[in-house]
């Protein structure tokens, strides 16, 4: 039986007081119940790199990051960081570095992870109430949307110091999340206020072209409170993009062709507030974060016309944010479906 192991960040709550852990059965789309794995309050996001989870974390009025070992048998942090006011809304990491974007104030956080116990390394400075929702990477540099701000920040990351470049959006837009193709010329980004998906060209950070320009729900759609789109995801062979709605709670799926994205499919999420959402490697399954009613729902997905199935399964998951997932060490260990590279995997295009 072939499996993948779960983990799901969520808001703080009585009913969810940290990071919990899940199975999926890759054969039936059988979700297990999950289980509490790390104590960590505030873990809303989730980021898996090498073994190691980088969550956010709030502890005695403080916040910050804590680094954790998925293969210890133990629920302590190898290490935390505590500088921030709020606990961040994205974190993302890399070989040396963990990245942290705060929505409240307004600024980017850069960990040195190198050391046993995470260090913060530099700040990044964007506005107060900024909005910052995303840290996304392509080649040399950065992207950091400011949902409130209607712009996108770019920073060569060997000189963050200096005056970014900026992708400038509409009033009311809210850029929120985005993800890039392999190749790093299609940039894909979703808005929350507006409800919109912009498809751009980047040649380099002096050539930011808007080719597409899409709504997600249909005209005059209205939902109370307003609908908030949230996470984005790219099929691995980039025919398809997902992208979750709030408050709608649907998922839209967009068919991909060059810098175009036709909508082709909506459907309901399996529950209510879906947040972030994955795609499993094989492209089989979709599944998504639904934080106040349904929990995590897995949905069948046919990888040759992109759409979304059946619901296979859906398990209790109370204020579910973020999923990240790797490979179940034991079911595979007669012959890996994935590969390697798979386990260093990092939730640069979501929630």
């Amino acid at each position: 039986m072939q499996k993948l192991i779960g983990y799901i960040g969520t808001y703080e709550s009585t009913a969810s007081p940290g990071i919990d852990c899940f199975s999926l059965d890759l054969e039936t789309g059988r979700l297990s119940a999950p289980q509490r794995r790390f104590a960590v309050p505030d873990s809303k996001y989730l980021s898996l790199f090498d073994g190691v989870l980088a969550a956010p974390v709030r502890r005695d009025g403080r916040a910050g990051i804590c680094l954790l070992d998925i293969d210890s048998p133990g629920d302590s942090p190898l290490g935390e960081c505590l500088p921030e006011q709020s606990p961040a809304c994205f974190v993302t990491q890399d070989e040396r570095y963990v990245y942290t974007a705060n929505y409240h104030e307004g600024n980017v956080l850069v960990y040195d992870k190198s050391g046993k116990t995470p260090r913060l390394a530099r700040t990044i400075s964007i506005a107060p109430g900024a909005g910052c929702h995303q840290i996304l990477f392509t080649g040399d540099y950065m992207l950091v949307p400011g949902l409130l701000l209607a712009r996108v920040n770019f920073y060569d990351r060997s000189q963050t110091s200096a005056k970014p470049g900026t992708i400038p959006f509409d009033p009311g837009t809210g850029p929120r999340h985005g993800v890039f193709d392999r190749e790093g010329r299609r940039l894909f980004l979703v808005s929350e206020l507006s409800n919109e998906l912009f498809v751009y060209e980047w040649t380099d950070s002096t050539s930011v072209r808007l080719r597409g320009r899409t709504p997600i729900l249909p005209q005059n759609f209205t939902s109370d409170p307003a609908p908030a789109s949230a996470a984005i995801r790219l099929s691995a062979d980039e025919r398809f993009l997902y992208v979750s709605t709030r408050f709608a709670d649907v998922i839209t799926v967009f068919a991909l062709d060059g810098f175009q994205a036709a909508p082709i499919q909506q459907v309901g999420s399996g529950g209510v507030h879906p947040r972030d959402f994955v795609l499993t490697p094989d492209g089989n399954y979709l599944l998504a974060a639904n934080r106040t009613q349904g929990g995590l729902a897995c949905f069948r997905l046919d990888p040759e016309r992109g759409k979304i199935g059946a619901l296979c399964s859906s398990v209790p998951a109370p204020e579910a944010v973020s999923i990240v997932l790797a490979p179940d060490k034991r079911s595979n260990a007669t012959g890996a479906v994935y590969p390697a590279q798979y386990y260093r995997c990092s939730t640069n295009g979501a929630a």
